[in-house]
């Protein structure tokens, strides 16, 4: 099957699409593509455009038509002109710059942010949505790559914690998955996502109920988990595996509902990230209407926009506390209505150090239906002194946050089949759960619970000092 490359016209997405095709390999076997400007050739490709026939692929043009518009109304320019989509086997990711080959010569598209995508009609779907998602925000950045760092063995994942320029990325992406399949008017996907084809006994080992929960997990993407789960907002509470299993905590997305994730590892959940674009989509009384959704749409994407231009670009940044902040100033009449989004998913650990006290005493409560001990009116003060406070000061959202602190441990090694040799564990000292500490040996329970209680830390020494353990990094 040969390579192609689609430029769709960012002004009008009816404009006959335009194809090219590599003129050497491009290499998909990873996680991520690492080949900078690739060279394309232009050839016919008119079998490609009835792939755009769905929902999907009308949602994500119509992203990518608000997001120029956004870039247009702020002065500034896209990268270049179009959308351009690499139809390459394997494909499935986003990147930035590329070539095309002409009669006359080579024209260079350094900055420009394109997707590399299978070009097999299923891939127009929920994978060209997803990674619409990074081009726009791309284009929002003016054509450069968040500032990221290693904190994780394995890819990014919905349920996993990596850093935080990843989980804003993906949070993002995710969310116009989990946006299409809640308003999935094709029968394919609302058998898919609103159960309504259940099948019993023999059939295709993906379709079939038995199979579904492992299937969910060899897309590694869990597409199920990308709706049901953000929907839930679930990804807002720590993994309720906690045994010394790498791949099971970060993987697996089942919470245990009674202890919350902290603000740092919230800031490191690309599920969490999803969960609050989503839901402030949506938020309301009614359903909300495909209208209602569109002007939302580019609220965010001038939002979005206004943070990149006001926030330097490190590997730190507390991205979505810094949208809350923009969103607030431009949009004054949601500043209530985003402060609450904001306190209500994350349960208030970004503003209050008794947060997860509160919450875990109100949920045991709840499961011993001891309805005396549910403290709703000492909860109801708590959410109303929180929104005075973040309304009164805003910089307060950032109070309680910490650095990023890889941590390598070479004697435990973590490994995917897909992804070749075996990784080093590696996590982040602020953020790691229960279950990844518990893989470091020679480390007590006591010494493990006084590292979790002592976060966040400042640095490595920081760390070494306040806790007395020296299993990351080199010895002293």
């Amino acid at each position: 099957m040969r390579y192609a490359l689609l430029l769709i016209s960012a002004a009008a997405v009816a404009q006959t699409p335009e194809f090219l095709e590599p003129v050497g390999k491009i290499d998909t076997n990873r996680p991520e593509v690492a080949e900078k400007m690739p060279l394309y050739r232009r050839v016919a490709g008119d079998r490609y455009r009835s792939w755009l026939d769905n929902d999907y692929a009308r949602r994500a043009l119509r992203l990518f038509a608000q997001a120029t518009k956004v870039l247009e109304q702020s002065g500034g320019a896209p990268p270049s002109r179009g959308f351009h989509i690499a139809l390459v086997p394997g494909g499935n990711h986003a990147s930035v710059g590329f070539r095309v080959q002409t009669e006359k010569g080579t024209e260079d598209y350094p900055r420009a942010a394109y997707i590399l995508l299978d070009p097999e009609p299923r891939a127009f779907e929920d994978t060209l949505l997803h990674e619409t998602g990074h081009v726009v925000m791309t284009m929002l950045r003016g054509g450069s790559e968040l500032p990221g760092i290693e904190v994780s063995s394995i890819p990014h994942s919905t349920a996993a914690l990596t850093d935080r320029a990843t989980a804003f990325s993906e949070g993002w992406a995710i969310h116009l998955e989990t946006l299409a399949a809640h308003m999935a008017t094709d029968l394919p996907a609302r058998q898919r996502f609103h159960r309504e084809q259940v099948l019993f006994g023999d059939g295709p080992w993906k379709a079939t109920e038995y199979f579904r929960h492992s299937v969910d997990l060899m897309s590694f993407s869990q597409n199920l988990a990308r709706y049901f789960e953000v929907r839930e907002n679930n990804f807002a509470f720590n993994p309720a595996y906690t045994g010394p299993d790498y791949l099971r905590v970060q993987l697996e997305k089942a919470r245990d509902f009674s202890s919350l994730r902290d603000a740092d590892q919230l800031l490191q959940s690309e599920g969490f990230y999803a969960s609050f674009f989503f839901l402030y989509l949506m938020r309301g009384e009614a359903r909300a209407t495909e209208d209602a959704v569109r002007g939302r749409h580019e609220n965010m994407l001038r939002a979005m926009a206004a943070t990149f231009a006001s926030t330097r670009m490190e590997p730190d940044t507390p991205w979505l506390l810094h949208f809350v902040l923009q969103y607030m100033r431009l949009f004054p009449d949601e500043k209530n209505a985003i402060i609450d989004a904001l306190d209500d998913l994350s349960h208030g650990v970004f503003v209050d150090a008794d947060a997860a006290r509160l919450w875990r005493e109100h949920y045991l409560a709840a499961l011993k239906l001891e309805l005396k001990q549910l403290n709703i009116d000492g909860l109801q003060a708590a959410r109303r002194r929180r929104h005075d406070q973040v309304a009164g000061n805003p910089q307060i959202i950032f109070s309680r946050i910490g650095p990023q602190l890889p941590c390598t441990i070479p004697s435990v090694s973590i490994r995917m089949e897909p992804f070749g040799e075996a990784q080093a564990l590696l996590f982040d000292l602020n953020t790691a759960p229960e279950g990844i500490l518990r893989a470091i040996s020679g480390v007590t329970d006591g010494e493990r619970a006084a590292w979790i209680s002592g976060r966040p830390y400042a640095g490595l020494d920081d760390f070494r000092k306040r806790t007395g353990i020296h299993a990351c990094g080199p010895q002293p």
